[in-house]
């Protein structure tokens, strides 16, 4: 046995200790890393938005990372499937949720045709314009996806859930808890873009804010069912009809 293969082997023994979920998360990581490294050296003004440039710092992303990965690690205990469970197809795994983001997208692109909403939110952040070339763009929305998904479900939904069902329901009504808890969560992120809001016409605030509850109310539909990558995927088939090929 040669020494190359001797060293080998305890990385490859314990990479198969690793469930797919962990590995699955530590790849997306990585990819939010590799992103980083590209906007910081060839990209330095690929954000038109500070606040977005803020969240892709490295302590940020450390933090989303670390978070998400005791989220991994919480979703297996209460129930939701291994990121790339045998079980589930690639067709349900990585297709239908793609094919559904952009249908959340196209849906976006027709009312911001009809209503013209970003101008007023692009006004509000104090930007003539919300996005800059199609490769900043890319990069972006399809790295951006993996930190929302940490902030609205992938760690409050299984911390919750292993908490009501688990502990406090003594491992009682974990499907009803989650479906309440899918209800509830799907709201953060209406509310957490309030400001936006409500500089927006009544109506068009309404369709707006009933169209991000739906996006994430299928997202936590499809983590429960298929996994987090699911999940994830939703939202990049959405922005990148949405931030990519309709950014303007």
């Amino acid at each position: 046995m040669t020494t190359h293969t001797a060293m080998n082997q305890p990385a490859a023994s314990t990479l198969k200790k690793l469930s797919s979920s962990t590995i699955v998360w530590l790849a997306l990581v990585a990819y939010l890393a590799l992103v980083k490294i590209i906007l910081d050296t060839f990209l330095p003004h690929a954000f038109a938005d500070p606040d977005q440039a803020s969240l892709f710092g490295w302590v940020p992303l450390g933090i989303f990372s670390g978070l998400g990965l005791v989220g991994v690690w919480l979703s297996r205990k209460t129930g939701f499937p291994e990121a790339w469970d045998k079980r589930i197809s690639n067709w349900q795994r990585l297709l239908i949720p793609i094919l559904a983001g952009v249908g959340f997208g196209a849906l976006q692109v027709g009312v911001d045709m009809l209503t013209g909403f970003t101008k007023l939110i692009a006004a509000r952040h104090g930007v003539a314009q919300q996005y800059t070339d199609p490769v900043s763009m890319s990069l972006i929305f399809s790295a951006a996806p993996i930190l929302v998904e940490v902030l609205y479900r992938l760690l409050i939904i299984p911390v919750l859930l292993g908490l009501i069902s688990n502990v406090i329901l003594k491992g009682r009504g974990q499907a009803q808890v989650f479906w309440g808890l899918a209800l509830l969560t799907s709201a953060l992120e209406p509310f957490m873009q309030f400001p936006d809001l409500q500089v927006l016409p009544g109506a068009v605030m309404a369709v707006y804010a009933l169209e991000l509850y739906a996006l994430n109310f299928t997202q936590a539909a499809f983590f429960r069912k298929y996994g987090f990558l699911a999940a994830i995927l939703i939202r990049v088939g959405f922005y990148m009809v949405w931030h990519v090929v309709y950014a303007h």
